[in-house]
């Protein structure tokens, strides 16, 4: 049901309840399903970063882990798509969805595998610049929120979607914003997590701490990657989340579905009230025909 108005805050709470509802297993299995691309993904910046200036020497090395990433890719985006639908559930019921998360339409995966990828794209081409990179990240989430919106297989039509839900660009921005600096909060705990967990491994004989302390630590290119890939599978359920409850509510404010919501609602809280009015208007009756009976009890003669 929509509750409160459209606005960044109603978005972002609505988003830690559906989350919440959804943890387990549909968040696990988002987690499960991105493990792999994330992993790969930081062993394949690893190896650009290794190889440097002699990429070219190295394409074999570099062009399979690329052809597995590829079908990684395919896992995660189909993993995203199955959370989206179990987010939608949620806010729908208000409860935790069942078996029907699994059953997202075909043509709606093959639209989302469609937008995903054209974003993902241009956001790597765009990684190095100040707008560029936002920009895909607001249409990625925009892409993922309008996921079951897809009845059909169309080229056109899901980005048809992305764009009608992007002429309302304040809080996009603004929960791109919130979700970045989600992102270095993760990290830190993460790092700060780890460093306990090292802390606490080294009291404990058999194991080599110095050698943790380098391998976790800032200095290490791989343990960097992998807070950061760490991070963003914490942060991926809340994105998802609030993607799908903005443009849940977006859609019910352009078609007045957020109006009828609200009226079904007080009409539901009169029905309800008029039910107990009528129920205690029926005690009250039982009540004072149970002391009318006595009261003739009392006035027969023995």
């Amino acid at each position: 049901m929509i509750r409160t108005p459209l606005s960044t805050t109603s978005v972002l709470d609505e988003a830690a309840e559906v989350v919440s509802l959804t943890a387990s297993p549909w968040a696990a299995l988002l987690m499960a399903t991105a493990l792999p691309y994330r992993f790969l993904q930081a062993l394949f910046i690893d190896q650009l970063i290794e190889v440097h200036d002699s990429a070219s020497s190295y394409g074999n090395l570099l062009g399979a882990t690329a052809n597995v990433i590829v079908i990684t890719i395919v896992i995660a985006l189909a993993g995203r798509a199955i959370y989206a639908r179990a987010c939608r559930l949620a806010a729908a019921r208000g409860t935790a969805p069942g078996r029907e998360a699994w059953r997202i339409r075909p043509a709606a995966l093959a639209c989302y595998i469609l937008t995903a990828s054209v974003t993902m794209l241009v956001g790597y081409v765009s990684l190095f610049t100040i707008v560029g990179y936002p920009i895909a990240v607001i249409f990625a989430g925009l892409a993922v929120g309008t996921v079951e919106m897809n009845e059909r297989v169309s080229v056109t039509r899901p980005f048809a979607h992305i764009f009608r839900h992007a002429k309302t660009v304040a809080i996009p921005v603004a929960l791109t914003m919130v979700f970045f600096c989600a992102l270095f909060v993760a990290l830190a705990n993460l790092a700060a997590a780890a460093s306990l967990a090292t802390w606490l491994a080294s009291a404990i004989g058999g194991f080599d701490a110095p050698n943790w302390q380098v391998l976790f630590s800032p200095g290490n290119r791989r343990y960097v990657l992998l807070l950061f890939a760490g991070a963003l599978m914490i942060v991926e359920p809340f994105w998802i989340a609030a993607n799908v409850i903005y443009v849940r509510k977006a859609g019910a404010e352009e078609s007045g579905d957020d109006l009828r919501a609200w009226f079904d609602e007080l009409r539901s809280d009169e029905l309800r009230s008029d039910e107990l009015r009528s129920d205690e208007l029926r005690s009250d009756e039982l009540r004072s025909d149970e002391l009318r009976a006595g009261e003739e009890l009392k006035e027969v003669p023995a």
